[in-house]
């Protein structure tokens, strides 16, 4: 006889809103960022006056001021009002942003207004707050969630980079900005307001959606140090501050974030530098875009059966591959078989980046450990853009750091490799 699904499994798991929302702070929040930052370079330099140096600047005081804001902002996202909070003010100020900097004619405005005043929406909307809360709502299907989730950031360069381009030509930089505010706060601001919560527990509800008589059964038995609804082991800050597996994987990341950060920024100059043209520079970020999209969900997937360690490895050392097709090329079937290479690469940098923290020390306090240790990293982030800039200015080209940055993400590869999962203290086991 066939069984009458029960409401509680009829209804979507509330996590999976949770997903949709953090999608869409990926795809608009960053409408000015990462990988439409390229495009004003030069328009605002040209009308401005300022050098590259002076504009890639002001992205590294962004990054590096949101990760000293990391220790403040990770343990308010573990907190049950927190998450929504920060990632409405995170939204609101990113959209208010480009309207700002729109009117800019000074470079200390600029400096205030991108650097500072975005670093607060940057760390609002981005990954410390939205997936630690993903963290506390998945676990099984953590790769998945995140996977789905981190898809908006690519599809964002997918949708913005040549609206931004078409923009920019027709419109003038200036106008570009204010549209894309409008568009960041019409997508962003009442989804966060409605849909955001920080855990399932907090609905009564459990990870994945899983059913309470069956972790009940689950956790006979195990020891105080292992949150019960879940199953995982409870690290504090002081327990995973102590363990080597957090010290190495912040080294392979900010090796490989400055690479990271400098190529991605850096990308539409370089191939501009080297001759080719402004559309297939834009053509080339936009198929970049695709590549990371496309391969999100398969890398999410994957890291829930293979180790997530093996798979980061497996994601630098193709980066690392793609920049060295990228600094040999001299034709444009050459320049997209790199951003083929290393956008089905880097694509899955965001998603087992974070993934990866979550495995290893757990969910309860993951916002905390998280922001503690999140300075260190994104000085690192915020240095390759930086770096990049400063050697062109002085030689005139792009090779040199991007050779450098080929070398850091092949040390990146290796300190991971190096990570092995934490293990419980010998008390815990017996």
């Amino acid at each position: 006889m066939e069984t009458i699904p029960t409401n509680r499994e009829k209804r979507i798991f509330y996590g999976w809103f949770i997903v949709g929302v953090a999608f869409l702070c990926w795809f608009a929040a960053d409408a000015f960022g990462w990988y439409t930052f390229g495009l004003f370079l030069g328009p605002m330099k040209g009308e401005l006056g300022w050098t590259t140096v002076m504009m890639t600047g002001a992205l590294t005081t962004r990054t590096i001021t949101a990760g000293l804001l990391g220790p403040l902002i990770g343990p308010l996202a573990d907190t049950k009002y927190g998450a929504r909070m920060l990632m409405s003010i995170g939204v609101i100020i990113a959209g208010g942003v480009p309207f700002a900097v729109s009117y800019v004619q000074n470079i200390w405005q600029y400096y205030f207004i991108y650097g500072v005043i975005g670093a607060l929406g940057m760390v609002g909307y981005g990954s410390l707050v939205t997936n630690t809360i993903l963290a506390k709502w998945f676990i099984r299907k953590r790769g998945r969630a995140m996977a789905i989730s981190t898809l908006g950031i690519s599809l964002s360069g997918l949708a913005f980079v040549p609206l931004t381009h078409f923009l920019i030509s027709d419109f003038g930089w200036r106008n570009t900005l204010m549209v894309l505010g409008i568009i960041v706060w019409g997508l962003t601001v009442i989804p966060v307001a409605v849909f955001v919560r920080r855990r399932p527990e907090d609905m009564g509800l459990l990870p994945d959606g899983d059913d309470p008589e069956s972790i009940s059964a689950k956790s006979q038995g195990l020891a105080e140090t292992t949150n019960i609804s879940s199953g995982e082991r409870i690290w504090t800050l002081r327990d995973a501050l102590r363990t080597k597996a957090l010290w190495l994987l912040l080294l392979g990341f900010n090796l490989a974030g400055l690479s990271i950060s400098g190529v991605m920024i850096h990308l539409i100059p370089y191939l501009l530098d080297k001759g080719f043209s402004k559309d297939i520079a834009a053509s080339a970020m936009t198929i970049f875009a695709l590549c990371c999209a496309l391969v999100k969900i398969p890398w999410g997937l994957i890291s829930e059966r293979v180790s997530v360690r093996i798979c980061i490895i497996i994601s630098y050392t193709g980066c690392a591959f793609g920049i060295l097709v990228l600094l040999t090329s001299q034709s444009v079937p050459l320049v997209f078989i790199y951003v083929i290479i290393y956008g089905a690469s880097m694509g899955a940098d965001l998603v087992l980046r974070d993934l990866i923290w979550a495995d290893y020390f757990g969910r309860t306090f993951i916002g905390t450990i998280r922001g503690v240790i999140m300075p260190a990293y994104m000085i690192a982030l915020a240095g390759g853009p930086l770096f990049a800039a400063w050697l062109y200015d002085l030689t005139g080209n792009y090779q040199i750091p991007y050779i450098i940055f080929f070398v850091t993400l092949l040390l990146g590869a290796f300190f991971i490799y190096l990570a092995a999962p934490p293990k419980p203290t010998r008390a815990e086991i017996a």
